[in-house]
């Protein structure tokens, strides 16, 4: 569409006009303007004025706003999905109020308001966050389902109960981040940097966690069912309760010293893992299996496994075995 300057476009909605898709109104001054419901579909608003516009309602799916001045402006219910928001002044108080971010390239910093750390319930699905610095954020019970945040920095972030699931985490800081009660079922969290992140009560069901370091990570009760652990780093981590059945634990998955003690590792595939001083008590092993997994040290006291089960393992050096297995 042809570039339209600002009075054109105020007149033809003043007049009741609302279908304004694919409008080019780029660095149009629109400074407290009220477009409440107006259809702004694929408009290019690059470094438009929009401080304290009523958009309210607006449909700006797929609209070019980066660089834009939004600050005050109010997005309630307003449809931002695919919108680019790239460099535009807006407060993750703004977005949260908006009714959907599906796949929106949202700022990381919100250098607008008071309240940037905060993104508290927002709506983010899809959101494209990919190398951003999310440093300490505030993002509890966030809706991140499908993000992409591969290489981004979460480290600190709060995210308890946040749901993220199939989203991508590849390669990305979550050092002591809160993912206590968080959905993290089928996400992508390859070679990701979870040391001491607090994952208690977490939902990791069916997650791709290849390479990922959880050294010190609290895990407590947290499912990992099917989870992908191969290579795996966990060594000094809480696996108290954890539900490991069917998860794949092969490729040398380090468990040295972690804390598994009333864990479920049902059909679990252990091959080649290190288990080495692990506490292992009341650990149920049915059908896991234990080809060359090093048990060196580890205490099995109270453990549900069978003598041919650990028949199969590496290494049972200094063992602490469970009633009726003196020896394998």
């Amino acid at each position: 569409m042809r570039r339209m300057s600002a009075k054109q476009f105020i007149e033809r909605y003043r007049a009741g006009d609302r279908e304004f898709t694919g409008a080019n109104l780029s660095g149009a001054n629109l400074q407290a303007a009220t477009l409440n419901a107006a259809v702004l579909n694929w408009a290019n608003l690059r470094a438009a004025n929009l401080y304290g516009a009523d958009l309210q309602g607006a449909k700006l799916r797929g609209a070019d706003l980066s660089g834009a001045d939004l600050r005050r402006a109010d997005l309630r219910a307003a449809c931002l999905d695919s919108a680019n928001l790239t460099a535009a002044l807006v407060t993750s108080e703004q977005l949260a109020l908006a009714a959907s971010l599906r796949d929106a390239v949202i700022p990381a910093e919100s250098p607008a308001g008071d309240n940037g750390d905060e993104l508290e319930g927002a709506y983010l699905v899809g959101a494209h966050l990919d190398g951003e610095d999310l440093t300490d954020k505030e993002l509890r019970g966030a809706d991140l389902r499908g993000a992409h945040l591969r290489k981004a920095n979460l480290r600190g972030c709060d995210l308890e109960g946040a749901d993220l699931q199939e989203a991508d985490l590849r390669e990305t800081d979550l050092r002591e981040a809160h993912l206590s009660q968080a959905d993290l079922r089928w996400t992508k969290m390859g070679s990701a940097d979870l040391r001491s992140a607090d994952l208690h009560r977490a939902n990791l069901r069916g997650a791709d966690l290849f390479l990922a370091n959880l050294t010190d990570a609290n895990l407590r009760k947290a499912s990992l069912r099917r989870a992908d652990l191969r290579g795996v780093d966990m060594r000094g981590a809480n696996l108290r309760k954890v539900d490991l059945r069917r998860a794949n634990l092969r490729m040398q998955a380090n468990l040295e010293g972690a804390n598994l003690r009333g864990a479920r590792l049902g059909g679990a595939r252990l091959g080649g893992a290190n288990l080495r001083g692990a506490d292992l008590r009341d650990t149920t092993f049915g059908g896991a299996k234990l080809g060359k997994t090093d048990f060196t040290g580890a205490d099995l006291r109270g453990a549900k496994v069978t003598a041919r089960q650990l028949s199969k393992a590496a290494s049972l050096e200094d063992v602490k075995m469970p009633d009726g297995i003196d020896s394998v």
